[in-house]
């Protein structure tokens, strides 16, 4: 699979919705930095963006208009996200599986993507960071996508600072919490206080989401 002849195709403000169709002026070459795009804000637009999974697929946001959707950005060497922290890995202590779990039961059209910046800071190139990640998906039991960010512009827009950090999205495409992934980062396999769980509920009751932010916990995001 090809990853350097797709970009993130983020939507910048012409667009009302991060649903919005995908413009053909974000379409470069996946070395290309994006250096244009506000970062994403709560209340606001969710960021458009066409990743690449590790299956070749192509998986834009736009794909789910109408449903909820959760990204949580990845790392597969990071002890708190990935496969090296026994407990304290959101993966590896079965917590994301309980999550989805339970998040299904509030809401079943609800949609957990995985988001993988990490060319950057493990010096590697998007395909050997695809093989790894599909070797580590395999490993932990991920049953959700993990989408390939080749060129970090994804989490650039979306100002993703840690794995895990998780972004909840609505189905108008409107961000509607960002922040820690659950109140545990010390570890432990049960669910406890679950941040995405309780805002999956509120936009599904049509509530407000509260907390909108929660400090983020976990391995740094590099972009540069």
């Amino acid at each position: 699979m090809n990853f350097k002849t797709l970009v993130p195709a983020l939507l910048l403000a012409a667009t009302s919705t991060g649903f919005g169709v995908m413009s053909t002026a974000g379409t470069a070459h996946a070395t290309t930095s994006q250096t244009t795009v506000s970062v994403a804000e709560i209340g606001k637009a969710a960021p458009a963006f066409t990743l690449m999974d590790t299956d070749g697929k192509k998986v834009s946001l736009a794909d789910f208009k109408g449903k909820t959707v959760v990204l949580e950005w990845f790392c597969p060497t990071c002890p708190y996200s990935g496969g090296r922290g026994g407990d304290k890995s959101i993966h590896a202590s079965g917590r994301v599986g309980a999550l989805m779990t339970a998040m299904k039961k509030v809401d079943p059209d609800a949609v957990y993507l995985l988001i993988d910046s990490s060319t950057v800071k493990m010096r590697t190139t998007a395909e050997k960071l695809a093989e790894q990640d599909a070797a580590i998906k395999k490993k932990l039991g991920i049953t959700a996508p993990i989408l390939i960010d080749a060129d970090t512009g994804v989490a650039k827009a979306y100002g993703a600072k840690a794995t895990p950090h998780v972004f909840v999205i609505d189905g108008e495409g409107v961000l509607r919490y960002h922040g820690a992934f659950d109140d545990q980062r010390r570890g432990g396999s049960e669910l406890g206080n679950n941040y995405v769980l309780t805002s999956v509920t509120a936009i599904k009751k049509g509530e407000k989401v509260e907390p909108t932010y929660v400090k983020q916990y976990g391995c740094g995001v590099r972009t540069n």
